[in-house]
């Protein structure tokens, strides 16, 4: 749109208020009204892809974040019953309908699954400060989606009141040009 010169963090640019369509039409070249409701339909339709991508991605991060967590639990129990001199008694899931049953008389550490066909040791003070790292970091990464989501809302928001602008004008002229005509006859 006009004058985007301030952007978000990820640079995305941010939509003015059309106040004089008019001088926005002569700005964008003497376009038609019709033709100013598309250029800006068309820049909807991006911050519309962008507000989509953004909203994956944010599901993509969160979907993590419980399972870091409860990780991160399991640490807790572990630490917790292995300071008692007790057994640790674990079912686990492999794979759907597939469990494995051990006992543990004392962990000393744990093999995190980092991806990417990677698993490694680490003592349990190592595996939770890596987990909570993990975790606080899904945890900023949603925080600032969930702003740049609002930023984009607010774009697409101000876009759509542009749309509204551009086609009232249009109506208004196309109203103009019929009574002039009328008159004029």
């Amino acid at each position: 749109m006009a004058n985007e010169k301030r952007t978000s963090k990820r640079g995305i640019p941010e939509v003015k208020l059309l106040e004089d369509v008019e001088a926005y039409l002569k700005r964008e070249g003497g376009i038609s009204a019709d033709d100013g409701v598309k250029r800006i339909e068309n820049s909807y339709r991006t911050y519309k892809v962008v507000e989509q991508q953004m909203l994956a991605q944010k599901a993509r991060v969160a979907s993590r974040m419980p399972d870091l967590k409860y990780s991160l639990e399991m640490l807790s129990v572990i630490e917790q019953k292995t300071e008692k001199s007790k057994p640790l008694e674990v079912t686990h899931l492999l794979s759907d309908q597939v469990y494995c049953h051990m006992t543990a008389d004392k962990l000393d550490t744990v093999y995190l699954w980092l991806g990417a066909n990677v698993m490694v040791e680490f003592t349990i003070e190592e595996a939770r400060k890596v987990l909570k790292e993990s975790y606080d970091q899904a945890a900023a990464a949603v925080d600032e989606l969930n702003a740049e989501l609002d930023f984009v809302k607010d774009q697409i928001t101000t876009t759509e009141v542009n749309m509204a602008h551009v086609y009232n004008y249009g109506v208004q002229m196309r109203k103009a040009n019929a009574n002039a005509t009328l008159s004029s006859s």
